[in-house]
């Protein structure tokens, strides 16, 4: 964020020290992000393919207020320009993760491939539908898997995630095998890709979102989406199961908890409908069990 404001602010012709700066050229910069596709030509960094998301203009304004905040108390500004700087309500994508029965259905079909003698297909296409599953990775991070940042004994793997940072990703269980599976048994030998097609060339992220769409028609699931719904799917299990937010932050590659903390309120949202289930006032009236309230009031 830092880095990528210095640099606008040479391209736009702005001080680049932070004395300098004023609410107005902040707010131009967060402008800049929220509606350019393509930034940071030029800079060093990465370049990107679309506007960014409210939630990560937010993210920028927080770091923004932040560093200024800091500067100012350690006596380096008089004044924040960020103190009053207006940041966008953040709007995260919708919930919705896949249910039991449809990851079932499609591990299931995948299954009956290996059966039916489709095997390269059903081994490999087991080993993502099991990977994207059990360890909640993004398409492009799953794609972009390499043999040489896996572990030897396959427990663990490199993942390059969003802006180019690398974490550690766990594989266990019913994952790791299906993994081992497919690359003892079934990949083309040569390169570094992990994920190849039946004739040895690299899988691309388009080719595994069709499969994955297709694989969900033979499964007969009729729900909209695709690989990013497995996300949410790990996100949302592994809270439900206990796993602590920042460890669940830590295994998705988010910088802050603000996106699990979208997750956790899903989470929470579900449980609440189930216990209203459970607990419904009238239909407990009506299996006369009684009620808190024949007690109360005045009584003559």
């Amino acid at each position: 964020c830092l880095s990528g404001l210095e640099w606008f602010a040479r391209e736009r012709g702005w001080p680049t020290t932070p004395d300098k700066l004023s609410r107005e050229h902040l707010s131009d910069f967060l402008g800049y992000v929220a509606t350019e596709k393509n930034r940071w030509g030029g800079n060093g960094r990465g370049g990107t393919v679309k506007v960014a998301s409210p939630a990560t203009v937010y993210h920028y304004g927080k770091v923004l207020k932040f560093f200024f905040s800091w500067a100012k108390e350690e006596e380096y500004l008089k004044e924040s320009p960020a103190a009053r700087l207006a940041l966008p309500r953040p709007h995260y994508r919708q919930i919705e993760p896949y249910s039991n029965k449809e990851v079932k259905a499609m591990l299931d079909t995948c299954q009956r491939d290996i059966e039916n003698h489709h095997r390269y297909l059903g081994i490999r296409n087991l080993a993502i539908i099991s990977l994207f599953v059990d360890t909640g990775l993004r398409l492009e991070e799953l794609a972009n898997m390499k043999l040489s940042e896996l572990d030897p004994n396959l427990h663990q793997a490199r993942i390059l995630g969003k802006g180019a940072k690398m974490r550690v990703v766990p594989l266990n269980g019913r994952a790791r095998k299906a993994l081992k599976h497919y690359l003892t048994q079934v990949r083309q030998p040569g390169g570094d890709a992990v994920w190849k097609t039946e004739g040895g060339q690299p899988l691309s992220r388009c080719s595994i979102k069709i499969m994955v769409n297709r694989l969900k028609t033979r499964a007969g699931i009729k729900s909209g989406g695709g690989p990013h719904r497995f996300r949410h799917y790990f996100a949302t299990h592994c809270l439900d199961n206990g796993m602590d937010l920042n460890t669940v932050r830590l295994l998705l590659g988010h910088a802050t908890l603000n996106m699990v903390l979208h997750y956790a309120r899903y989470v929470n949202v579900q449980k609440a409908l189930v216990a209203h289930e459970r607990f419904s006032p009238l239909d407990g009236l009506y299996k006369g069990s009684g009620s808190v309230g024949d007690g109360w009031g005045w009584r003559q």
